[in-house]
């Protein structure tokens, strides 16, 4: 595994985006950003507290070519530094406390062990931390083909604190936690019935977006984990978000789906491939969590009932008044990755990520 030599020093630079691309749209009272251009295909992207010596949280982002960076709030703009460089690329990341003895969050990608997502060979899942001499990443897992899938968050109630879910093109999912003195190792593994694409913790444990078309939802019991299908549809699945009653997941058809109680149904229906789902308080104004979707066509949409509410109506899941979609921003470039958290002075924010290379946040 390649890694930058950043302990000699940290690569870090103001972002003021690119000149040869158009400046990021943004609509409905949001506001975008650009956070840095790197000019290499973005594959996921995270917000979290990975820098404890500064206030508020981290944005992170993988790229094609094997970068990890970690981009923060510095004044009126942004600064950013390369966390790895990895000789595979990275697809996912998420953000997490996965160690207790460690200050801060850590910061988990998946992606290839060498070479491109397209080509045959291992996968690999990384764990990066911030020590005193720079940033260091250890391999937790080494799989026999392409890892795409990451979460962190309390999926095993018979243990304290948060898990780390990853899955794959191995047609499995693991799940890792901390095991005392900073090592982090597989506590169970789930054999699943396609290539898991995207990983959410939620409902009762954790819940996958498969590449056959299955939504799972996998559950911790005395042997381990078990897997139920929540969904299954004809075209893959690919990014999912979840609570702890309400699961929002969309794929390659372009739809945009909710599930609650056994019940699922449509919310949006775009032209191409979707590929970010997000579930957080993205309108302080209205009661409860809003959705948020992105995708292949540029565009970021959110989703929440006029009310912003959402209720079970006949066994199902709707939104009160109906689902309301306004279009808040675009990209030049197919969007890969969507994700949530508070920013800077900004509050809660979205921050997308894709073949543009580079990485956006829309606040309000």
């Amino acid at each position: 595994m390649r890694l930058s030599p950043l302990s000699v020093g940290f690569l870090l630079s103001v972002c003021l985006g690119s000149a040869c691309l158009s400046p990021p749209a943004a609509r409905d009272s949001w506001k975008a950003r650009v956070v840095c251009d790197l000019g290499i295909k973005m594959g996921g992207c995270a917000v979290g507290d990975l820098l404890p010596d500064l206030p508020g949280n981290e944005i992170a982002v993988t790229t094609g070519d094997g970068l990890v960076v970690v981009a923060w709030a510095s004044g009126d703009g942004f600064k950013h530094e390369v966390v790895a460089g990895l000789a595979g690329e990275a697809i996912q990341c998420a953000i997490g406390e996965l160690d207790p003895t460690s200050p801060g969050a850590e910061l988990v990608t998946v992606g290839k062990h060498t070479g491109s997502e397209d080509e045959p060979g291992q996968g690999v899942v990384l764990l990066h931390r911030r020590r005193e001499t720079g940033w260091e990443s250890t391999e937790l897992l080494r799989t026999n083909a392409l890892m795409h899938a990451v979460a962190i968050g309390d999926a095993d109630p018979l243990h304290s604190g948060n898990e780390l879910v990853v899955g794959g093109f191995t047609n499995q999912a693991f799940v890792l936690r901390h095991v005392g003195d900073g090592r982090i190792e597989v506590e169970a593994t789930v054999v699943t019935s396609g290539p898991v694409k995207g990983a959410a913790v939620g409902l009762r444990g954790a819940v996958l977006a498969q590449d056959d078309g299955r939504l799972v939802e996998i559950v911790r019991h005395s042997g381990g984990f078990e897997p139920r299908v929540l969904f299954e549809g004809i075209e893959a699945l690919a990014r999912v978000a979840a609570t702890n009653d309400v699961v929002l997941f969309g794929g390659n058809d372009g739809r945009l789906r909710v599930w609650r109680k056994g019940a699922v149904e449509t919310v949006l229906t775009t032209a191409d491939r979707l590929r970010g789902a997000v579930l957080a308080d993205l309108d302080v104004s209205r009661p409860g969590v809003e959705g948020a979707t992105a995708g292949y066509d540029g565009f970021v949409r959110m989703v929440c009932g006029r009310d912003g509410t959402w209720v079970s109506s006949g066994g199902g899941s709707v939104l009160k008044s109906g689902f309301h979609c306004p279009t808040i921003g675009s990209d030049d470039g197919r969007l890969h990755h969507l994700a949530a958290g508070e920013v800077g002075q900004l509050g809660m924010c979205l921050v997308a990520c894709g073949y543009s290379g580079r990485l956006l946040l829309f606040s309000r």
